[in-house]
């Protein structure tokens, strides 16, 4: 019979046993609870005053953490962890060196222990693990926001509103983002007998697109997309469903932006407005970037369309696009990209498929599914001025609403991890992964030009049969859209087709996730 495996608990599970000794729970019933020996329960009854003050002792709480060493500096290593919380309470960025320069700094202060103190990586990782402490990547410009700037643009905005007498669905925000539209995630698990990950060149072919939106969610203008190619070759015969323009770097420019703003969206937001019978006035809030004209260039003739610009540092506080809607069709556009190769054995001969036409139509189908209570929402934050009480969902703390945004959020994080794990058993996605991967770019990290591949041709083989199954469903829809792309099918039937395949992709990984019956293997 062969011996018990013993189990180390961590100082958290050690802190529940006493939670349950309290509440009068048996040693007898812990120790099987918990798969360990009486006298261990007992240990950890007798060390009751030293385990609660350590696990009270961080603000993180214990985390993985499993004996009770205690530092061989613990004056030094407290004021330290202070100094940590007061700079994260600040928002400002806390590196390795910056804590380890600081250690040294204290310890010569205390002078607990004789000798050279040399903050080194051993110290530095018992540290982190004494006091729960983590690296995470910055993410997002709010620590470079100003929130004390927002209150007065607010009231400037609400003036400018009263001015020219305009009502929710006359306000309009536009905002661009970069997209790498190949990019697949870097990061992969994998097995202890592994000695590192090799890889293939990262696909960093780079697009940015505009979005805008009016304040209602009821007009979603026309995507506007900017890549490097003037004429990319896959364009060929193509009815384009965005607005297409190309520049050097594939960012956004001056020219560019005033083409687009009097071009565009002034058309756009007239004919929006005649169906609506509304008076023919409309403002637009843009953020201060370096390629937005002034305003006096974004403006009609008689000056009831126009631009108006927010303060420098307060957009990704309060800009609309800023608050989801970006980052929702974005993900979006990864699950349809990824569904491509749901069924397919090689993610990354699938990728090599997918060109600059195929990107733009996944971009527009993504946007396109951003509905108008999600881009209604977006301006809480800038609008709240002119809630209407009538409406209950309207009148909830922002807090809640900002839950509900994040499950929704979540919900399409979960699909397209799934997705991901799917199409790579080998590896293992999880949702900090896909939040990574669909993060907006900066300038400085685009460096790539955008390919000109040839046409995709999907090599996909219909069977008949009398009860259709979702991966034969799935080729089914693969060889629609190819025949529809060579007939020229308008755009939106398109993105019909490109939806119901992403419907069946998702049936298909929920058939695999299905526990089989013991009758499945003898059929």
């Amino acid at each position: 019979m062969s011996a018990k495996k013993p189990v180390c608990l961590t100082l958290k599970k050690k802190a529940e046993i006493l939670d349950f000794l309290q509440k009068g729970s048996s040693v007898t019933y812990l120790a099987k609870k918990y798969n360990v020996a009486k006298s261990t329960i007992c240990g950890i009854k007798a060390k009751r005053n030293v385990i609660l003050k350590c696990v009270n002792n961080t603000f993180s709480g214990p985390g993985k953490r499993k004996t009770l060493r205690t530092s061989e500096l613990p004056k030094m290593e407290k004021s330290l962890y202070r100094w940590f919380l007061c700079m994260r309470n600040k928002n400002w960025p806390v590196s390795a060196l910056m804590l380890k320069e600081k250690a040294k700094k204290l310890h010569s202060k205390f002078k607990e222990k004789e000798g050279d103190f040399y903050a080194s990586d051993g110290w530095f990782q018992g540290f982190k693990k004494r006091y729960g402490i983590r690296l995470l990547q910055i993410s997002g410009e709010k620590l470079s926001s100003q929130s004390q700037l927002v209150d007065p643009f607010k009231e400037k905005l609400k003036d400018k509103i009263a001015e020219f007498e305009l009502c929710n669905d006359q306000l309009y925000n536009a905002d661009e983002s970069g997209l790498f539209w190949k990019l697949l995630p870097e990061k992969t698990y994998v097995s202890t007998l592994e000695k590192r990950a090799p890889g293939v060149k990262s696909e960093k072919q780079r697009i940015t697109f505009l979005c805008c939106s009016n304040a209602t969610g009821s007009h979603k203008l026309k995507l506007l997309v900017i890549g490097k190619a003037k004429n990319p070759r896959c364009f060929k015969n193509l009815q384009c469903p965005t607005n297409y323009k190309n520049s050097k770097s594939a960012w956004m420019t001056a020219t560019i932006f005033k083409e687009w703003f009097h071009q565009s969206f002034v058309p756009q937001v007239k004919s929006f407005l005649k169906e609506k019978n509304l008076p023919i006035k409309a403002l637009l809030l843009i953020d201060n970037a370096p390629s937005h004209p002034n305003e006096a260039e974004l403006t009609t003739e008689d000056g009831q369309i126009f631009a108006m610009f927010m303060p420098p540092n307060v957009t990704p506080l309060i800009q609309p696009m800023d608050q989801n809607a970006i980052k929702i069709t974005k993900l979006y556009y990864r699950n349809s990209l990824t569904s491509i190769a749901a069924t397919q054995s090689d993610l990354l001969e699938s990728m090599k498929k997918i060109t600059l036409k195929s990107a733009i139509n996944f971009l527009e189908a993504a946007w396109s599914r951003v509905g108008k209570e999600i881009l209604s929402k977006c301006w809480k934050n800038i609008l709240n001025f002119t809630v209407n009480d009538d409406d209950l969902e309207d009148s909830m703390p922002l807090a809640i609403l900002k839950e509900k945004w994040e499950t929704e959020l979540r919900s399409l994080m979960c699909n397209t991890a799934d997705l991901l794990n799917s199409l790579n058993a080998e590896s293992e996605f999880t949702l900090s992964n896909v939040k990574e991967w669909n993060e907006d770019i900066d300038e400085d990290n685009a460096h790539d030009d955008i390919g000109h591949e040839d046409e995709p041709d999907e090599d996909c083989i219909s069977e008949a049969s009398v009860k259709i199954i979702p991966s034969e469903a799935v080729e089914i829809f693969n060889k629609a859209i190819q025949w529809a792309s060579h007939e020229g099918v308008d755009q939106k039937d398109m993105n019909v087709l490109r939806r119901l395949r992403e419907n069946a992709v998702f049936q298909v990984l929920e058939r695999k996730k299905t526990q089989k019956k013991m009758t499945d293997f003898f059929k």
